[in-house]
């Protein structure tokens, strides 16, 4: 990557070379006045929201690899600049020790326990820095390690056998099913608890709605109101998410008791609770809040995506459930399995349809940069849109899993 990115901050154009175009010549979004910026945007309304991934994509064709995103209403006064090239790694390798999380930009979560919550430190994933440190390496050897992954796996595959077997009461709502199930297994995973919100159970059902509503309470206040310090532009969405929020961890918090009660504790909660010492039961709660409600919401939007793929592509499906069979015999996911085409699958899945369109890397750049000869300045915040440089290869928008292959891999090698 630092071969990659070659070097960091601004340089001079050497003999014959053009300069680098100043942030004034930058092609931008539609900012203002919203005469602008509303057609812009009621272009790409969907029945579900806003298709982002049509909207990065087009902007692309049109604006090229560096381009404003907005240059209003940010807190801290910068613009956002959207960077769909490789060379974004010259942000990443700028020296800084003011490192941060993907919740820094999520200003909601941070207001809602200022306001409600100020006698109580923030949770350490809406912290930068060292705190921020503290808190991801606190979590790190309960979740994201292979003996921690070991731990949970039964209950991951107690949930995902539950919810498989009410598949087809979902035939009209696919939707519905990838995110119950995606609940239930994060659930298991994390409190050792499966609600049977898939199967239907009622408690499990209402516990998952309040949480998935205060899920979309806080993602409703900040697509309406972006990174915004004035109030009278929330459009009364505030509330709601305060109110949205506030039942959703009322529901975490019972699960927690809930899980810490079991005479067998489960889950990677517990063992967690246990050992951080320099974090307060308080912020204990709010990461598992934030770690339950983001876990989950992706995780769906992984597996829908995947089913998506798989059923525009029944070659791909039948050779996938041709390993599958080969390698688990119709049991569950094992540690011996070695389910070579189902990782290239979830590649390319990831590839063509990603979770997440863009990811943040880096707020308040502390110095110029130059990206693809165009200067962004200090102060910028910048996002990195994976979705526009995936699609930077031969028949891109073709699901090809065969791609990942090692011998397709080394052919990209330098590319």
């Amino acid at each position: 990557p630092r071969a990659l990115a070659g070097g960091c901050p601004v340089q001079h154009a050497g003999a014959g070379e053009p300069a680098p175009r100043p942030m004034s010549e930058c092609p931008a979004l539609p900012n203002w006045p919203l005469v602008k910026v509303l057609p812009y945007i009621m272009k790409y309304k969907g029945k579900y929201g806003l298709r982002t991934s049509k909207m990065w994509a087009d902007s692309f064709d049109k604006l090229g690899p560096v381009y404003v995103a907005t240059d209003v209403s940010l807190k801290n006064k910068g613009k956002l600049v959207l960077v769909s090239s490789p060379e974004y790694l010259k942000v990443l390798d700028m020296p800084s020790d003011d490192i941060r999380g993907i919740f820094d930009t999520v200003w909601s979560l941070k207001d809602y326990y200022r306001i409600n919550h100020p006698d109580e430190k923030l949770n350490p994933f809406l912290l930068r820095g060292e705190e921020w440190r503290k808190g991801r390496m606190a979590v790190n050897p309960h979740m994201f390690n292979v003996k921690a992954a070991k731990s949970y796996l039964p209950k991951i595959n107690e949930a995902a056998n539950s919810a498989v077997a009410r598949i087809e009461d979902y035939e009209e709502n696919l939707d519905d099913f990838c995110t119950f199930a995606s609940m239930d297994m994060f659930n298991a995973m994390a409190l050792g608890i499966n609600l049977q919100a898939t199967a239907g159970d009622h408690e499990g059902r209402r516990v998952t709605q309040a949480m998935l509503d205060a899920l979309n309470s806080m993602i409703k206040i900040v697509q309406q109101a972006p990174w915004c310090e004035h109030d009278w532009l929330k459009f009364g969405a505030w509330t709601t998410f305060e109110e949205k929020w506030r039942l959703g961890c009322v529901e975490v918090e019972a699960l927690i008791e809930r899980s810490l009660a079991q005479p067998e504790q489960q889950g990677f909660l517990p063992a967690f609770l246990a050992e951080a010492r320099d974090i307060s039961r308080f912020q204990a709660v709010s990461m598992v809040a934030v770690l339950l409600f983001a876990a989950a919401d992706t995780t769906s939007a992984t597996l829908a995506n995947t089913l998506l793929n798989l059923s525009r592509n029944p070659q791909v499906q039948a050779r996938l459930r041709e390993e599958l069979r080969a390698e688990l015999a119709g049991g569950d996911w094992n540690e011996d399995a070695r389910c070579t085409y189902l990782n290239w699958v979830l590649y390319e899945n990831q590839r063509l349809t990603p979770t997440l369109t863009v990811s943040h890397v880096r707020s308040d750049i502390e110095e110029d940069v130059v990206i693809e000869g165009q200067v962004i300045e200090k102060g910028s915040t910048i996002f990195f849109s994976h979705y526009n440089i995936a699609k930077q290869v031969d028949r891109p928008d073709e699901f090809i899993p065969e791609r990942w292959s090692d011998e397709e891999k080394a052919k990209r090698k330098g590319t």
